[in-house]
């Protein structure tokens, strides 16, 4: 699960019981007036928490995910490096990315290469891992460290072609690409007027339904495993090879990461 930390320390315990086996938590500056600044709102601290507990709660690696920005927070790369020094925590650099109202400017994006040199740098020990085939990051340890860092490198060297995530969000609509426009909407039962108008599962894009896939929401009907499986592997053969590259992406409308 991907989290913005903010009241997931009370949650987290209760989750992990549910059997949550893996959690991200983003946080992309170390210091609190720019997490302010960043977020519009406080909150620091109670992120700090919840990846101290997750730590606590077990979860080996606590994945902290951070979006390197030019000029705003890349000064803070080897500080963030310093979070696996004590702490089985994976600290995860990722590319700033084009998304609708994240006023994505190229000149802002710091390349995997550049990251991994400055890391490099301070830290000289740096040895690569073995990455999982599926992996969709670049994945690091430091001498004497115990957790780890890792480059997500969208951008610069995408991985599509081993990517097999998928995003349930949390309206119950899922994505198969994070910068495609399509989303299915069929996991969760859907609160929009609209879309309660149609009593099939839809693949949607920003202005139009583009196809047409199953019958009403199927958790709300109380459907099987398999069909899940069924409808979304149809919607993953549906997926493209790539994505379009990022000066593309960014002119595509897409779903906001925040909302």
């Amino acid at each position: 699960m991907a989290a913005n930390g903010i009241t997931l320390a009370r949650k987290l315990p209760k989750l992990k019981e549910c059997g949550l086996t893996s959690v991200n938590i983003s946080l992309d500056t170390l210091v609190p007036a720019k997490f302010e600044f960043l977020t519009r709102r406080k909150g620091y601290e109670r992120v700090v928490d919840s990846i101290n507990t997750a730590v606590d709660c077990g979860y080996n690696p606590a994945k902290v995910n951070c979006v390197v920005m030019r000029g705003f927070n890349d000064d803070e790369i080897c500080d963030f490096v310093g979070l696996t020094r004590d702490k089985p925590i994976n600290v995860r650099f990722i590319e700033f990315m084009p998304f609708d109202e994240n006023v994505w400017n190229v000149k802002k994006r710091v390349p995997y290469p550049e990251m991994l040199d400055r890391v490099g740098k301070l830290f000289p020990g740096l040895k690569r891992l073995q990455d999982h085939p599926a992996d969709t990051a670049k994945n690091f340890r430091m001498a004497g460290h115990i957790g780890t860092v890792s480059f997500i490198t969208s951008m610069i060297e995408h991985f599509c072609a081993g990517c097999n995530g998928l995003r349930l969000l949390a309206d119950g609509n899922f994505k198969v690409c994070l910068f495609g426009p399509s989303e299915v909407n069929h996991i969760l039962p859907c609160h929009s007027d609209l879309l309660l108008n149609f009593s099939f599962l839809q693949v949607i894009e920003p202005d139009h339904i583009i196809a047409i896939a199953s019958s009403s929401d199927p958790l709300r009907r109380g459907a099987e495993e398999r069909e899940l499986r069924e409808i979304i592997g149809a919607a993953i053969k549906k997926n493209r090879a790539s994505h379009a590259g990022m000066f593309d992406i960014a002119k595509t409308v897409k779903r906001p990461m925040a909302q």
